[in-house]
């Protein structure tokens, strides 16, 4: 189906980078024209910029549509947010921001009985059709502006909600963490972020390879601030998670 080709394509975009005519042909098994004709309805979007011979990934993470991000590393997301969970004890307070790796959380988290403060919807929703989560946890929804596009309630509202809770682990999704600390392209969340940080005992990062090394637009809290960073293994990320690990950070690894 095209709607599959497509996510396959934005698959294969988010570990490349760019594709090919003759490269999507060989992949998928698609004639020339199709592929000719997805690559166009797929820029038509703003889900790919065109380029000579074929597509490109759109880099901004603030400018690229959600249902692109998603299938971004989505295989190592999943193994991350496996691995952040089993760090979850009976009766803990979780605070959860909505990103596209602490989304995951919303089929992974254990059986046992939790309470789960997050400021997205589409984490809210993967909870509720999760049986596990409707038996076993309680789910609180801060009030906020709904952020076009993104599933997010963010704002005074959002942060004064935040603010009245108190919780064990506070589990972020970011856009770059390095040496100089935590860093998201979306300004209207930051704020969120960092009344999660400070009314925490313990904070969880989950960051896969990509996200290593990097920074972006908003800093959002110090390296010291957090205690542990989930992430999969990758070559080019190995000096940098051992630097975090001689500043006092904890390393976690997903499973291959």
């Amino acid at each position: 189906m095209k709607t599959n080709r497509h996510e396959e394509i934005m698959k294969v975009l988010s570990e490349t980078g760019t594709l090919t005519v003759e490269e999507a042909v060989a992949r998928f098994g698609a004639s020339v024209a199709t592929v000719r004709r997805d690559f166009a309805e797929m820029a038509e979007a703003n889900l790919v910029r065109r380029v000579r011979g074929g597509v490109q990934v759109l880099q901004s993470d603030q400018t690229m549509p959600l249902a692109i991000r998603e299938v971004r590393q989505r295989d190592a997301k999943l193994a991350i947010a496996r691995e952040a969970v089993t760090m979850l004890a009976p009766g803990s307070v979780v605070f959860v921001d909505g990103g596209t790796t602490t989304l995951q959380l919303g089929t992974c988290l254990p059986a046992i009985p939790l309470r789960v403060i997050t400021n997205s919807l589409r984490l809210a929703a993967a909870m509720e059709s999760n049986s596990a989560s409707r038996s076993m946890h309680e789910l609180f929804l801060t009030g906020g502006f709904l952020f076009p596009g993104t599933g997010l309630l963010v704002g005074p509202s959002a942060q004064a909600s935040i603010a009245q809770y108190y919780a064990q682990w506070t589990i972020l999704s970011v856009s770059g963490i390095n040496l100089s600390g935590l860093y998201n392209d979306n300004e209207h969340v930051v704020e969120s972020e960092r009344l999660m940080i400070a009314n925490a005992d313990r904070v969880i990062v989950l960051a896969d390879h990509t996200k290593i090394g990097k920074h972006s637009m908003c800093h959002i809290a110090r390296l010291n601030e957090i205690d542990v960073i989930v992430t999969n293994r990758h070559p080019d990320t190995a000096e940098a998670l051992e630097a975090f690990e001689s500043a006092g950070v904890e390393v976690l690894f997903a499973a291959d």
